[in-house]
């Protein structure tokens, strides 16, 4: 049986499963739907090949996408570079969803600036949050709170002190599920006030390694998901 996960364009997911024959819907607001081959989605536009021809729409316009695969599951793509990963069908929402948090975790690795950063993670995070609904609670936890973390880091380093160089950071419940962070900040709090002020109810003040290790808090989190999500099952020739 060939499952189809509702994967919403706005918000709010839509759950549910379409039993019509093979093929990518694209749900309209007003009601309509197209049917064809989805061929990419951005944060402004979503394309899907009818009869050999691309028609686009507007995200504002669209309701929901349903996708499934027939026969073998797509290779995996590199997301590309900034400024927004388009999206072509995964082969399974897990898959989908790891894909582009690896891109973004290699994205940190590799160097960046904070409006590269910026740019990346705000294209990145709500294309994630389109397949966690089909994800299996462990794995969809595990990812959310990954990109919480780099949500964060997002945050505190553009709230960098200019002469002090620590960091605004919001308070969150996801810190507490982080023991390097707590390890960190346990140091920073010991080395005084100038490293380390609670502030606020909502912002404390700490010193400005506090971006690697939440990167840092980040990575182990994707690492986790990596464990705990289904593989999506080899092309039918390989297991033979």
């Amino acid at each position: 049986m060939i499952g189809r996960l509702a994967v919403p364009v706005a918000a709010a997911v839509l759950a549910g499963w379409l039993q019509s024959a093979s093929a990518d819907v694209v749900e309209l607001r007003g009601g309509d739907r197209v049917e064809g081959s989805l061929k990419e989605v951005t944060p402004t536009g979503v394309v899907i090949e009818v009869g050999g021809q691309s028609i686009r729409f507007d995200v504002a316009k669209v309701r929901a996408i349903y996708f499934g695969v027939a026969g073998s599951p797509p290779a995996p793509q590199d997301v590309p570079p900034p400024p927004t990963p388009p999206l072509s069908p995964p082969a399974s929402p897990a898959a989908g969803a790891l894909q582009l948090m690896q891109s973004l975790r290699s994205t940190v690795a590799a160097g960046t600036t904070l409006r590269e950063y910026e740019t990346r993670l705000n294209g990145t995070a709500p294309f994630v949050e389109l397949y966690l609904a089909g994800l299996p609670p462990a794995g969809a936890e595990a990812l959310r709170d990954a990109i919480r973390y780099y949500l964060l880091a997002e945050w505190a380093w553009s709230n960098q002190g200019v002469a002090t160089r620590t960091v605004w950071l919001r308070r969150d419940d996801v810190l507490e599920r982080c023991p390097a962070y707590q390890e960190f900040a346990s140091a920073m709090r010991a080395k005084g006030e100038a490293y380390y002020a609670e502030r606020t109810r909502s912002y404390l003040v700490i010193a400005d390694g506090a971006v690697p290790v939440l990167w840092s808090c980040a990575s182990d989190k994707i690492t986790e998901a990596e464990t705990l999500l289904p593989k999506p099952a080899p092309p039918a020739a390989a297991q033979r």
